[in-house]
């Protein structure tokens, strides 16, 4: 069920709070990041991506390992062999989630370590915001 406008405001508001008080967000002015969803996007969940699962999972690398494209909005969505990577607002829904905690079936990812629980924590709260996604349907490519 998504979440009201309210709850959503809230919850970006806590983001805001939490990225100023645990320096999370770099340089950027992080109270204005927390209310600007494509901002959030690009500055923490895109580079997250980027660095843990592009090499094996985007168009970009010319891969796309187990059917799943994570450098494309479309490619998220449609997921891959476990499902869609990512469900807006539901994380039980969203493989991305499954396979950073280890899945049902003990396959965790990425294969090598364990994501940081700062970035575990920041990518699901993106999808209980909705996962705004700023890049265009038919972008291709991250930025």
């Amino acid at each position: 069920m998504p979440l009201s406008y309210l709850m959503k405001s809230s919850l970006w508001l806590v983001i805001g709070i939490l990225l100023f008080s645990n320096g999370i967000a770099g340089e950027e002015k992080k109270e204005e990041l927390a209310y600007e969803p494509a901002r959030f996007f690009r500055t923490l969940i895109l580079p997250i991506l980027d660095k843990r699962c592009f090499e094996c999972h985007s168009e970009r690398e010319a891969w796309d390992d187990g059917g799943l494209v994570l450098d494309t909005k479309a490619g998220m969505m449609k997921g891959g062999d476990h499902g869609p990577a990512v469900v807006p607002f539901n994380t039980k829904k969203s493989s991305l989630l499954r396979t950073i905690n280890a899945d049902e079936y003990g396959n965790l990812m990425p294969p090598d370590e364990r994501l940081p629980p700062e970035e575990i924590a920041l990518l699901t709260t993106w999808i209980l915001l909705g996962a705004p996604d700023p890049r265009p349907d038919d972008e291709g490519k991250a930025p």
